[in-house]
């Protein structure tokens, strides 16, 4: 099953979370799938035909492997691919793929990239960094690609657009792609080979030290691109993260346990970045086929985390979040023993947030109807008792530290959205 280790401080690749990231969003839709990794390859490939120096090329690789996270539907993903070389439908994704980031160090240089990866160079000053130009020609040529026609016969009908929208391309990045065109292994590599592969074999990508604040740091981002999609669920891992983490202390666990526990909270849904925006705002019941697409999400929040060096422990406890102790729960269908008390804390933190949260089409519960939906699982087998019990004799704390989180971000929900 599961491996089961400890987190340590200890150093990871910015690369590897941005990849988790980036394959979360292509998930949605098979149209799109390695677009972000697409965009990337051939940036690190027209950055290292100009001559740029490899720190400033993982910049710039981060980048384009996160650079359409400020989109928030799949339908508003498939515009900006699909659009013409002078449509205006950029800045407002690129804007808030910047805001995103920007206060995240290890990305806070990518983020400076995203702000401005779809400028026209007509249009444009010295003031924009030539990272973003990269980025802007790897992306249209990436839109241009049919993926089924033959990768060379398209070779050039693709130069021949782009030729004839030079004006909107930095010069220096269209000669730095002609010399790559004539190389068929820049067209196979770009459009059939593995590119994180790739990637990690020709670029020193910086890898720093973690210590649980910085964890903490990175965590809050994520669950920022994931919630952030939704106004329905807009506060809802800051909920979890802040239950988890009070629920963690209270069980008699140590400091750590409990702030390890907040970290996996924030990440619990990072699968849901695979799951169309149209399935997380219906208003309404779910038909059996989206019902499939959302038990997927906690599958994937596990796929990506368990790729990350050090993350096996978070990532249990992350996407245990609707296991059962009955063995019903998904994706896994654990029970009994496998259910580790951690996962077992996660599982109740994730059901008291979502029935007692606020959400636009429905208030939260209240403390005695939601004491009773938890007891109600309890008796049944399905979630910890001693838990709930935990819940039942501390639910005005636990629920004003939830209330508190909660407000918070939505208050940087509203703050972010200002912009849009």
């Amino acid at each position: 099953m599961l491996k089961k280790s400890i987190f340590h401080e200890e150093l990871f690749s910015v690369f590897d979370v941005a990849c988790g990231i980036s394959e979360a969003i292509d998930y949605v839709s098979p149209e799109l799938n390695n677009h972000h990794q697409r965009v990337a390859y051939i940036s690190y490939s027209i950055a290292k035909q100009m001559g740029i120096p490899e720190d400033e090329i993982a910049d710039i690789v981060l980048a384009a492997t996160l650079h359409d996270i400020g989109i928030f539907s799949l339908q508003e993903r498939k515009r900006v691919v699909d659009s013409q070389f002078d449509d205006d439908v950029f800045n407002q994704h690129q804007v808030l793929g910047y805001k995103l980031l920007k206060d995240f160090e290890p990305y806070s240089n990518a983020a400076l990239l995203i702000r401005r990866h779809h400028t026209h160079y007509v249009e444009s000053s010295d003031k924009v960094p030539v990272g973003a130009y990269i980025i802007h020609l790897a992306d249209r040529l990436t839109a241009l690609f049919n993926n089924n026609v033959e990768v060379l016969r398209q070779v050039p009908a693709i130069i021949e657009a782009i030729d004839d929208n030079h004006w909107v391309f930095h010069p220096d990045t269209l000669t730095a792609l002609h010399h790559l065109a004539k190389m068929e292994y820049f067209w196979i590599e770009a459009f059939t080979i593995p590119h994180r592969n790739v990637l990690q074999g020709r670029l020193h990508f910086p890898r720093m030290t973690m210590d649980l604040e910085t964890l903490r740091s990175l965590a809050i981002v994520i669950s920022k691109i994931v919630d952030f999609r939704s106004r329905f669920t807009a506060t809802h891992s800051c909920g979890v993260a802040a239950v988890a983490s009070i629920l963690t202390e209270l069980s008699g666990f140590s400091q750590r346990e409990s702030k390890l526990m907040e970290v996996a909270g924030f990440f619990h849904d990072l699968g849901k970045l695979a799951i169309s925006n149209d399935i997380l705002e219906k208003n309404g019941p779910l038909d059996a086929n989206e019902l499939n697409e959302i038990r997927k999400h906690s599958y994937y929040t596990y796929s990506i985390l368990s790729k990350i060096d050090g993350f096996e422990q978070i990532a249990m406890w992350a996407s245990y979040h609707h296991e059962r102790l009955d063995g019903n729960g998904y994706p896994f269908h654990i029970k009994d023993e496998d259910f580790t008390k951690l996962s077992r804390i996660m599982a109740v933190a994730d059901i008291l947030t979502a029935i007692t949260e606020n959400r636009p089409y429905r208030l939260g519960m209240s403390g005695e109807k939601a004491l009773e939906v938890l007891s109600d699982m309890a008796s049944k087998g399905s979630i910890d008792k001693n838990t709930v019990d935990i819940v039942r004799d501390n639910y005005a704390l636990i629920n004003d530290v939830r209330r508190k989180a909660q407000q918070e971000e939505l208050n940087e929900y509203n703050e972010f959205l200002k912009k849009r």
